[in-house]
């Protein structure tokens, strides 16, 4: 580009520290801006707490931050069915009502009277009633899912009538709600070529690009470490999806793999497996739970394979791109691995039938030398296809089209 960009960047959450996919996405797109030597002013929501943690590396890559708390509908855990009730008489669908956030529009007002911004960055559809009125600058949308697709694909499995319902008319909502976002954006930044199909389809006057969802190849480099037979399933049991997946592995795989594998040990990793959670699991031999890790590459390197049995889901899953990047070999669904070109039976293993499953999670645990190849092929993959220096290059020239 001709000259630095002001990039006014309006997010859903904090980008740092990396803690979950969305925020890998983000963090991700804040180095690129700044390596690119744009001047990139972040306005975003914060938890309770989260401003009191070591923010430097933001602060470093960011000319600005300003933080606005977290809207009180995201608070209150218990009382979520009494919000999705109000929710109901708003055309909004759920996530964007509880999103809605007087304050986060005034910092951005505020951002915007004070300096010439070239972009605004927009950080997922629910974010969007949050813009000012009238921008004079363009608007990028960043998309890491497709979620009227999402929540479909969860309805699929709901055995509740009542849910059921609910979520088809949520469905409804959010369809209407992401095309009326994808149409106001001057472009659209999809995590893979087949969300931007997706969203091309929903809306075909958008101008939709992909930046693929990528990890730092060198610091999530291959170590020694596995541990015998341990099988390893990373990710925020705070997120529905996960937890179905962790659900469908320990009645329906596990078993299964004991039967083959005596030894073989599930261990779950990741943040805030509520208590009442855990206890369903608790007279389930070989299965742990290690709750929130303070890095995630820790116990990549003691899984011996590590497993994406998801069933609900969209976009493409950055926990798959870490165990890759750290050479793991990986059994997965095909909608866990929606959306990354690696090969099955040469970077990956896929199956959706739980037998299956298991026997292909049982036959790498007896084959060491087949382990390392998969383990191998997924890492030159991840370095060729999903490593920064694409991610730097998709986004710089979804950035220079937008201002065309």
């Amino acid at each position: 580009m001709a000259r630095p960009l002001r990039v006014l960047f309006a997010g859903l959450t904090l980008p740092y520290p990396p803690t979950n996919g969305h925020r890998l996405r983000t963090w991700a797109m804040v180095q690129a801006l700044a390596d690119d030597g744009h001047r990139v002013t972040l306005v975003a929501f914060a938890e309770r707490g989260e401003a009191l943690v070591d923010l430097g590396p933001l602060r470093a890559a960011c000319a600005e931050v300003e933080l606005v708390p977290t809207p009180l509908a995201l608070n209150g855990g218990g009382r979520d069915a009494l919000k999705r009730v109000r929710a109901l008489a708003s055309p909004l669908p759920f996530g964007a009502w509880k999103f809605r956030s007087p304050e986060l529009r005034g910092a951005l007002e505020r951002q915007l009277a004070r300096h010439d911004f070239d972009v605004l960055l927009c950080d997922g559809v629910y974010n969007v009633q949050n813009l000012p009125a009238h921008l004079a600058i363009p608007v990028l949308l960043n998309k890491d899912d497709v979620a009227h697709v999402l929540i479909r694909r969860y309805l699929a499995l709901e055995p509740s009538a009542a849910r059921r319902l609910y979520g088809a008319l949520e469905a409804r909502k959010m369809e209407r709600w992401e095309r009326a976002a994808l149409q106001k954006a001057k472009a659209v930044l999809a995590c893979s070529e087949l969300d931007k199909a997706l969203l091309r389809e929903l809306a075909p006057t958008a101008q939709v690009v992909a930046v693929p969802n990528v990890v730092d190849t060198d610091h999530y480099a291959p170590r020694d470490g596995a541990e015998p037979a341990t099988v390893l399933f990373q990710g925020g049991m705070d997120w529905q999806p996960n937890r179905d997946a962790v659900e469908f592995f320990a009645a329906e795989i596990l078993p299964w793999l004991r039967r083959r594998v005596p030894s073989a040990r599930f261990r779950v990793a990741g943040r805030s497996p509520a208590e009442s959670f855990r206890r369903r699991f608790a007279g389930i031999d070989g299965l742990e739970f290690t709750g929130t890790v303070a890095d995630m590459r820790d116990e990549i390197a003691k899984a011996t394979v590590c497993v994406v049995p998801l069933r609900i889901g969209s976009g493409t899953r950055l926990k798959i791109l870490e165990a890759g990047a750290m050479a793991k070999p990986m059994v997965s669904t095909g909608l866990g691995a929606e959306g990354l070109e690696l090969v099955d039976g040469e970077e990956i293993v896929l199956a959706d039938e739980p037998h299956a499953f298991a026997d292909a999670v049982a036959a790498l645990l007896h084959d060491a030398a087949g382990r390392d190849e998969l383990g191998r092929g997924a890492r030159l993959r991840v370095e060729k296809q999903y490593s920064l220096s694409v991610f730097k290059t998709a986004l710089r020239d979804a950035v220079t089209g937008s201002l065309r």
